[in-house]
């Protein structure tokens, strides 16, 4: 019985030590972002877009916190702002001194890729244009 017992409390043991450092390994993945990858020129993935519109846009996202978007290379061009947040998301506003914006969360950020998720959960991924 005494056996069993320890044989329960070792397996149980090691099963919270796993989830643990799998826990762990899963936050360092997500702060460990790249943020300057983000710098340059994207372009939707009209794969995925569901608006046709919007897939048509292209941004180009400034070190300074500006992002342009413009339609198909035309000279007529919107500015909007990002930042990121503590938890390495990112948030869009629409004004450089809007004390909030839209957060999203940031799912892949890689030197030609950028995923993020909406509060609706909706799924949008940019790919940079060369």
């Amino acid at each position: 019985m005494n056996k069993l017992i320890i044989g329960l409390l070792v397996v149980a043991a090691g099963a919270g030590i796993f989830l643990f450092l799998r826990k762990k390994k899963n936050e360092i993945t997500v702060n460990s972002i790249n943020k300057e990858w983000i710098i340059g020129k994207w372009k939707t993935d009209s794969t995925v877009a569901t608006d046709s519109n919007f897939s048509k846009y292209q941004f180009d996202f400034q070190k300074d916190g500006n992002v342009v978007r413009s339609l198909n290379d035309s000279a007529k061009a919107d500015t909007m702002y990002y930042e990121w947040n503590k938890a390495s998301d990112l948030v869009w506003k629409e004004k450089p001194n809007d004390s909030t914006g839209k957060i999203y969360a940031v799912t892949k950020l890689t030197r030609d890729s950028l995923s993020f998720q909406s509060p609706d959960s909706s799924t949008v991924l940019f790919i940079k244009t060369k």
